[in-house]
């Protein structure tokens, strides 16, 4: 996929399949968006099934929590809440057509009051701020690049998870003994617990092992897709990244 910027409109190309089911899952969520108050998502200006290509929206000045989280700002926390809380609303309410309804990997299928329509690529890069309007806004509803892009259901907990291992995984290397990652994680399994799942915390220990293996999985992605100096530096904060994170599941037995 590629995205561009152009005028007031954000381009993103790529195979047709994969931009239909994003338009698909992006227009309805922002109607839950829209419903709830709990977050805005661009809309979809258009969508060209024949040269694929699909156009959103455009918002200037959006800052990611990523971005927060590197500036230390008192929001941040508030805000991943009010994220835990829109994530459990998308998972209540969104619904897509049979058609469209590509599954998870097994490992990452539960029982049928588990499996949702997920988000796909839920992370601290995704989720984002608008400072102007005091609005949290979610965009890229296309599954991550490491799923294929594919899936738009399975385990709740694979969105949660997600987020979890992005947290760890997208620490800046200037501020990696000074990454609050626990926290970061603490405050958007709260929000999550609040709005629908008080047991959610019980439940992630299931998936705690697959989320380890996918998260080593993730390391390995981007450090292939880097050079070789910028790789092994990558590989040995992630190392030190993932004891972190090892550390952090204990919690949950």
């Amino acid at each position: 996929m590629v995205m561009q910027f152009v005028r007031n409109v954000a381009r993103k190309s790529g195979q047709s399949s994969l931009l239909a089911v994003e338009a698909a899952k992006t227009r309805l969520a922002r109607q839950i968006g829209a419903s709830s108050g709990l977050f805005y998502v661009p809309k979809v200006v258009s969508f060209d099934s024949e040269v694929g290509v699909l156009e959103f929206e455009r918002i200037d000045g959006l800052i990611t929590l990523r971005e927060l989280a590197m500036r230390k700002d008192v929001r941040l926390y508030p805000l991943l809440k009010k994220a835990g809380h829109s994530l459990a609303i998308v998972h209540a309410q969104l619904f897509l057509p049979g058609e469209i309804k590509h599954e998870l990997p097994p490992e990452w299928m539960g029982g049928s009051e588990e499996n949702v329509f997920i988000h796909g690529d839920f992370n601290l890069c995704n989720v984002c701020f608008r400072e102007d309007l005091d609005q949290l806004v979610i965009l890229d509803w296309s599954a991550a690049p490491l799923l294929g892009g594919t899936p738009v259901f399975g385990s709740r907990y694979f969105d949660i998870l997600w987020f979890v291992s992005h947290a760890f995984i997208s620490a800046p290397n200037r501020r990696l003994f000074r990454w609050d990652s626990k926290g970061i994680a603490d405050a958007l399994i709260e929000g999550y617990a609040r709005a629908i799942q008080p047991n959610t915390v019980d439940k992630l220990r299931i998936y705690w092992p697959r989320l380890l293996q996918l998260h080593r999985r993730s390391v390995w992605h981007i450090a292939s897709r880097q050079k070789l100096c910028r790789a092994c530096v990558w590989m040995v904060s992630q190392s030190f990244l993932y004891c972190k994170l090892w550390r952090y599941g204990r919690r949950f037995y």
